[in-house]
């Protein structure tokens, strides 16, 4: 909280000396007012002194955490100050991170026991190359879920939360500890990014709170592995499919798969808010608005995680119904916001 109101403070030297700070300069922008994004900045200042306050195990662990951050951290660092560090740079920087996490916990992903993975995962190369794909695939959905004001820091704050209660009903307090001092950094930057998104996460703060949650689900998994993994996915399903969903959009559409639009789901959801009930000029309402309706969707899969965090079956079953879920709402939500286009478009021609 104290890291962010001195972010928010300081504001026109972060506009004067940030690049990105100017609204209006990035195709997925949603917002209409220059706004710090160094609240990666602030989270990290509120989870460096927690760590050293924990039990010997548990500090551990959250120093290695962060020790592997710091290229994930640095590289999106690097893009919010604008030194255009490009999507398969911070990408890269991503994988270097789960590269280095997997050496100093010496974990990868284990063991998976369900179809498609059960072999693939017992080859130790292929185990380490799931990894660190897996890890900075996640990275990168988490910054590209960042549109919306509070959107990915209250995501990321449930997906804790879930975590949190799976770590504590295996009795792993080490894990648990970690995971609320990460939900108490976080919650004291919620507090300025929404709903009036005083100050944005950027991809210091986007990259590096996959990073961390990703490599927590790693943890639980390999000190515990009556923990189906697919289970542990269902919390990271709402980003994960948010990003594979563009990726094959763009190649369909035979656009590069990392060149940014403004078809996320995020983003569709405020365009027909503004479209059907509001309009742009509104944007400082229908931008958290859409954080409210986007959030019991994104939490739903992680309420089954918890539920099925031992029953790979099941976990399997909701984790390809919520994929299913998420293609028809999106398909509704576009189909929607295309008719009240044209019949607003109608309406001005009539005028």
């Amino acid at each position: 909280m104290v890291a962010g109101f001195a972010i928010h403070v300081t504001k026109p030297l972060h506009i004067r000396y940030t690049a990105k700070g100017h609204s209006g300069s990035a195709v997925q922008s949603s917002h209409r007012l220059p706004t710090p994004r160094l609240g990666g900045l602030a989270i990290l200042a509120g989870i460096l002194p927690g760590v050293f306050l924990l039990d010997d195990h548990a500090r551990q662990l959250g120093f290695w955490l962060l020790v592997s951050s710091i290229p994930v951290f640095l590289g999106g660092l690097g893009e919010d100050i604008g030194f255009d560090i490009k999507p398969t740079q911070r990408l890269l920087a991503s994988f270097v991170s789960a590269a280095l996490a997997g050496i100093l916990f010496g974990y990868w992903v284990p063991y998976a026991d369900f179809p498609g993975l059960r072999l693939l995962t017992s080859m130790s190369l292929i185990s380490v190359s799931i990894t660190i794909i897996v890890s900075g695939g996640i990275c990168h959905a988490v910054n590209l879920m960042d549109g919306l004001n509070g959107l990915s820091i209250c995501w990321a704050i449930c997906a804790a939360i879930a975590m949190a209660i799976i770590a504590l009903s295996l009795q792993d307090m080490a894990v648990f500890r970690l995971l609320l001092l990460l939900i108490g950094a976080s919650i004291g930057i919620l507090f300025w990014n929404f709903p009036l998104g005083k100050i944005f996460l950027g991809d210091a703060g986007a990259y590096t709170l996959g990073h961390v949650l990703a490599w927590i689900a790693l943890l639980l998994m390999n000190r515990h592995p009556e923990i189906s993994p697919l289970s542990l996915l269902l919390i990271f399903l709402w980003p994960i499919t948010d990003m594979l969903l563009s990726m094959l959009r763009r190649k369909r559409s035979g656009k590069p798969i990392g060149q940014p639009d403004r078809l996320h789901f995020h983003q569709t959801v405020m365009r027909l808010l503004e479209i059907q009930f509001f309009n742009r000029s509104r944007r400082n309402l229908t931008n958290p608005l859409g954080t409210l309706i986007i959030l019991p969707m994104a939490i739903a899969p992680m309420v089954l995680a918890i539920v099925f965090k031992t029953q790979t079956s099941a976990a399997f079953i909701a984790f390809w119904g919520f994929v299913a879920l998420f293609a028809v709402a999106y398909r509704w939500a576009l189909r929607r916001g295309g008719q009240a286009a044209n019949r607003v478009s109608r309406k001005f021609e009539q005028s």
